[in-house]
């Protein structure tokens, strides 16, 4: 573990990286919009691994409209003027991820990208966040649609503080450590991956962990009749005394109780990659042991970044 940190703080120092042995098709897409420095950051890392990357993004901030869409509307597309790999939708995270994988894709590579990255979003998707974010929308779509795909997700503000590149460069190991396996991710399941602090914490001490959802989350959306006291004005979020729905802590909200150790929220705030299994089924049990396969296939692939190895996926 020692030994990927420090290769991994080498190469924001250096600012190159290795060509990958094994590079993917890669379409990014996410939920602040094409302009984001986090989705710009991680454009260009995996470029310089030497995957071919396209991005097919919102042409705006579309946070919070999960796997919503607009249907037998027109729909403006467009490409950044300075980069063709880079394309935008007018439209949430669901329709730029649909133009991808149903236009983009196949006049790029003549079918599916091997894997779809969502993100990284500026805020973490967490607990009870999770069924309401377009980062995770995007995902889960992804992944029905028959695509490995993984949701990815900083700190608030991560777009703006100078350390996109560097929150980037922790999203490379677990590629790495993925690219060779076919498919990348197995069938049905993708991977909710949130990323900590590189204002709080060094990446030197950035562990890599295994987690659960749990229903822990630092934010809580919940309805009030006055907005106001839930202004932000260091991030220009000025709001009027009107109701509306605005976020707030978890123990200020009436969600249940988490004591979970291992929750993603909690793990995350704590310094590690956090690492949960994403089962886009939506259905209820089927008693047909995929989930405990996958856990064991994913672990199994990500053993040598894991620094809490274990025989088994935390509950």
């Amino acid at each position: 573990m020692k030994k990927l940190i420090f290769r991994i703080a080498s190469l924001v120092v250096a600012g190159s990286l290795s060509v990958s042995a094994n590079a993917l098709n890669v379409l990014i897409t996410n939920d602040d919009g094409y302009h984001s420095a986090n989705l710009r950051a991680l454009y260009n890392a995996l470029k310089t691994q030497g995957h071919d990357v396209v991005v097919s993004a919102p042409a705006g901030e579309q946070s919070g409209k999960a796997a919503s869409f607009n249907y037998f509307s027109p729909t403006p597309i467009g490409q950044d003027p300075n980069d063709t790999d880079i394309h935008y939708v007018e439209g949430t995270p669901m329709m730029a991820l649909l133009y991808g994988l149903d236009v983009l894709a196949p006049k790029r590579w003549g079918r599916n990208p091997d894997l779809v990255l969502s993100g990284i979003n500026s805020g973490h998707n967490v607990g009870l966040i999770n069924p309401t974010s377009g980062t995770v929308g995007a995902t889960v779509t992804a992944v029905r649609r028959g695509v490995p795909a993984i949701a990815l997700s900083g700190t608030h503000g991560s777009d703006r503080d100078g350390t996109s590149s560097s929150l980037a460069e922790l999203v490379i190991p677990i590629i790495e450590a993925l690219e060779s396996k076919n498919p990348v991710l197995p069938e049905g399941y993708g991977l909710n991956i949130n990323l900590p602090s590189l204002r709080k914490f060094s990446i030197e001490s950035v562990t890599y962990e295994l987690t659960t959802a749990s229903d822990y989350s630092a934010n809580v959306p919940v309805f009030v009749t006055d907005m106001s006291p839930y202004s932000v004005p260091e991030y220009g979020i000025n709001l009027p005394a009107e109701p509306g729905i605005v976020f707030t802590s978890y123990e200020r909200s009436s969600a249940p109780k988490d004591n979970n150790a291992h929750a993603e929220g909690k793990k995350v705030e704590e310094g590690a990659v956090a690492i949960s299994l994403l089962d886009a089924r939506y259905g209820a049990t089927t008693y047909d042991f995929s989930a405990e396969k996958a856990q064991m296939t994913v672990r199994s692939n990500l053993s040598g970044l894991l620094s809490n190895y274990r025989t088994s996926w935390p509950k």
